[in-house]
């Protein structure tokens, strides 16, 4: 018996054991540290059915990196069985009956600069170029293009362009070089490339600060001839701009675009063109040439309303108008090419010019006729110097009280003869009737010189603003 009761006691201690371990570890003690927990990776739960709750998401990630993966590689695998065998010295299609047609886009980001004295324009713009070149067909199973790095682009061909009015252009390298080219599974390719050029632009000044330009741009084929490579421009809107772009002295009002063949030496090359037509702001010109001269004019007419003996006033003033019109007129067309036709800035010019030239000689005139029939004087003077007896050609003497003052004798610059006791001057007195012809002649010019004037100015801004 003993046996058997010593084995139910050691049974029933090891059973509250348990049971106190099983309730410990349902509510843990204060300082009880929880035993580690176990990671299990996403490849061991996959590989055991084990799943958690991040699982599926881990399993996705992985599927899209593989296939991205894939496809990269497929790619890869593409682009070199495409260039294996393939030759970018001929073109794609190498047939007289079948010439490559090149479809050109253009997109202007900026005009840089319009100079008329070298007659050029500067511009940046983006030129795209798609063809279809037989070749290059692949396929990958979606409809996703093949984007070419620059190392790849040098071994595919492209079309000869080059702009035959251009002066000097440069390519993009900032950060990378500014090419792109993409291959569609058809075997089309779409090329991009970023430039700045200077191109040649024949202006026409003859209206000119009020003119309207037009600059091209020639877009030809080099080596290829019409039966070998045909530049067209793309359906649509073959020409476009950065509809933020201001130019400081143009705006563009209009974008055209066409063909221009042309025969040069024995062949004849395709040939594609867009023109830019330019409309001056004329802001500039209205604050800083015409308004200047337009005033320079109205001072030269407030010699008008200047006394006629104030010689050296009037003077003053007419010359100081002609000259400060000559310096404005040498301004205005500093920047400018010397053409052998006449601007509109030089008709104002020479306008205001005459008119500033036409007050100088009306003064002429009006001098000539304040001292016409004037009377010559001879005054005499005996004795004390204090009765004066004067006579003239055509009346009697009489007597007249006069000042005068430093008679020297043996002075030659004065208008007197002195003879002992007897002095004799010759006063020249202008006759009153030719003063007031003269006065008469200053009004008629205060309402003739505007009229004038407003006269000229209808036709003229009438002519060039139409």
């Amino acid at each position: 018996m003993g046996y058997y009761t010593w084995n139910t006691f050691a049974l029933m201690l090891l059973v509250l054991c348990c049971v106190e371990t099983t309730i410990s570890s349902g509510s843990p003690s204060r300082g009880h540290v929880p035993p580690p927990m176990v990671r299990i990776d996403a490849g061991t739960r996959s590989r055991y059915g084990v799943r958690g709750r991040h699982g599926s998401n881990a399993n996705r990630q992985m599927r899209t990196r593989s296939l991205r993966k894939e496809e990269l590689l497929k790619r890869s695998e593409v682009i070199k069985n495409i260039l294996l065998n393939y030759d970018n010295r001929i073109s794609p299609h190498f047939d007289p009956d079948v010439p490559t047609k090149v479809k050109v886009h253009m997109y202007v980001n900026s005009f840089d600069s319009i100079r008329e004295s070298s007659m050029d324009f500067s511009m940046n713009f983006i030129i795209t170029q798609k063809w279809n070149d037989p070749r290059l067909k692949f396929s990958t199973g979606t409809d996703e293009n093949l984007e070419l790095d620059t190392k790849f682009m040098d071994r595919i061909w492209v079309p000869d362009l080059y702009f035959a009015n251009e002066k000097e252009a440069n390519f993009h390298n900032i950060t990378v070089p500014n090419r792109m080219m993409h291959l569609h599974s058809d075997g089309t390719v779409r090329y991009r490339v970023r430039l700045t050029m200077t191109a040649t632009c024949p202006m026409k000044l003859e209206k000119f600060p009020l003119d309207i330009q037009t600059c091209s741009i020639f877009i030809k084929s080099f080596v290829y001839t019409p039966d070998n490579v045909v530049f067209e421009w793309d359906d649509g809107s073959a020409v476009t701009h950065n509809r933020q772009m201001e130019l400081s002295q143009f705006t563009i009002y209009n974008i055209t675009f066409g063909d221009c063949h042309r025969d040069y030496e024995e062949n004849n090359f395709t040939c594609i063109s867009t023109s830019f037509h330019l409309q001056r702001k004329y802001a500039y010109y209205m604050l800083h040439a015409y308004l200047p001269s337009t005033l320079i004019v109205v001072i030269s007419w407030l010699s008008f309303w200047l006394p006629t003996e104030s010689t050296a006033a009037r003077i003053s003033l007419s010359s100081l108008t002609i000259l400060t019109m000559i310096t404005q007129r040498q301004s205005n067309s500093g920047d400018l090419p010397p053409v052998s036709y006449i601007k509109a800035i030089d008709i104002w010019t020479v306008a205001c010019l005459l008119f500033v030239f036409a007050a100088f000689v009306e003064y002429t005139l009006v001098c000539f006729f304040s001292r016409q029939d004037c009377h010559v004087l001879t005054i005499s003077l005996t004795g004390a110097k204090e009765s004066i007896f004067a006579t003239s050609s055509n009346q009697s003497p009489k007597d007249t009280d006069i000042g005068i003052t430093n008679v020297q004798e043996g002075a030659s610059d004065n208008p007197y003869t002195l003879d002992n006791d007897n002095v004799t001057l010759d006063v020249t007195v202008p006759n009153p009737i030719a003063k007031q012809r003269a006065k008469r002649v200053d009004v008629i010019s205060r309402v003739v010189f505007p009229t004038l004037f407003a006269i000229f100015l209808i036709p003229y801004w009438s002519i060039y603003l139409r």
